[in-house]
């Protein structure tokens, strides 16, 4: 049976049509939120406050305005993100573009330079994995790789869940949606890892304790000592997988070994799978704000050009459906000859393309990024929605339902 995806464009031609007041609110609407969310009840709106130097996430208004609208339903909203991966920069004095996100108080500095603070949203804000990523439960999956995911332990908390993800490309899992949003941002600190390099995590107990100093200052739950001997002992039952260890070991001595490409798309659709197990499909609401689709995913510090026109708002009850709709209007759009993609000199940008198969990807024998100017197709971004549709996260037959906007105010 196919699902239904309902499709709000971005064109606008007055205050009536605005994308993030009315037409934001509209689509959780037309997918039923409105109806299955009581006064009173505690909503979750997931979300990406972007890295430190990115420009291209959501606007903080599109989130406020689903606050409001929640509100307006007598419920009561918060919006979260979750731990990133790493150590937080304080304790490593190092600056990437990965910085900013690896514990609750720097990932909030930075939300509140984006514009996100509990001020601007009207609402609470927090991390899913709480401070420093160590809130986690255990979840039980028939996942294609994993038996057991690590889902950001607050979720517990709520009683529905928006899942407001900005749609654009990724440069190892070919897009990041809703499935992504899921599978890497409602999961722990330690989740991401998993997702990225597997369950891998052996320790060198035979090196000098020299090797683990970071490592002991730095574990938040003190599951790792040293014994009489002057050797590394660690408590697996304090451990809370946060993995901040293996970031400032010394010489390599924590292995968490490595996952090829298409490992780590199906390891995050398992991660997926198990946050959707733990906190039930039918309390899941999707929203995929198709705009400001640039190559990069929003946890770089590069933004760069869109490469495809600002295509609108899609809303489902479907992981799965609502991101083949969201690659099969990119797929349908035409190139941004300004854009990364506008540099590859054999393919026409008159025409539709399925653009994701061509944007920068990681090569996994150099370990940079290959940037793809000969136009080198890869389908990457295909595994996650057909490793969704085979664990039963949803389905890539839909329904696309074009709403013009209708506004009640």
């Amino acid at each position: 049976m196919k699902s239904d995806v309902y499709y709000f464009t971005a064109r606008t031609f007055n205050y009536k049509e605005s994308l993030s007041r009315f037409k934001g609110p509209s689509a959780l609407e037309k997918i039923g939120f409105n109806n299955r969310v009581q006064k009173g009840d505690n909503v979750v709106i997931k979300t990406h406050f972007g890295a430190l130097e990115n420009v291209r996430y959501l606007r903080p208004s599109y989130i406020r305005f689903l606050c409001d609208h929640v509100k307006d339903l007598g419920a009561v909203p918060s919006v979260a993100e979750s731990c990133g991966w790493g150590a937080p920069e304080e304790f490593t004095g190092i600056h990437t573009e990965y910085s900013g996100r690896a514990g609750e108080k720097e990932y909030l500095e930075t939300a509140k330079i984006h514009g996100f603070t509990e001020e601007t949203m009207g609402a609470n804000m927090l991390m899913l994995d709480g401070l420093v990523g160590t809130n986690i439960i255990k979840q039980a999956v028939n996942g294609k790789r994993f038996n057991e995911v690590l889902v950001a332990g607050r979720l517990k908390e709520f009683d529905h869940l928006i899942l407001a993800t900005h749609f654009k490309g990724h440069g190892s899992a070919g897009f990041g949606g809703a499935i992504k949003n899921l599978g890497i941002g409602c999961v722990s600190k330690g989740g991401k890892v998993q997702a990225h390099v597997g369950k891998k995590f052996d320790f060198n107990f035979e090196a000098p304790i020299s090797d683990y100093e970071n490592c002991l200052k730095i574990c938040p739950t003190n599951a790792l000592g040293e014994s009489p001997e002057g050797k590394l002992i660690r408590d697996e039952e304090k451990c809370r997988y946060c993995y901040m260890c293996k970031s400032v070991c010394k010489n390599n001595v924590i292995d968490t070994g490595s996952s090829t490409r298409e490992e780590f798309i199906t390891q995050m659709v398992d991660n997926a799978a198990g946050v959707i197990e733990y906190f039930g499909k039918d309390k899941i609401f999707y929203l995929n704000y198709v705009i400001d689709v640039t190559w990069q995913c929003d946890c770089t510090g590069g933004s760069d050009i869109p490469f495809v026109s600002d295509i609108g708002i899609l809303s489902s009850l479907d992981p799965v459906a609502i991101d083949q709709s969201a690659v099969d209007l990119v797929h349908l759009s035409k190139v941004n000859p300004h854009s990364i993609l506008g540099n590859i000199g054999s393919i026409s940008k008159e025409k539709s393309h399925d653009w994701l198969s061509y944007i920068p990807r990681f090569d996994p024998k150099t370990g940079k990024m290959d940037l793809n100017p000969d136009g080198k197709e890869s389908r990457h971004w295909e595994i996650q929605l057909k490793v969704a549709e085979e664990l039963g996260l949803g389905t890539r037959d839909y329904n696309l339902i074009e709403v013009k906007a209708e506004s009640k105010k």
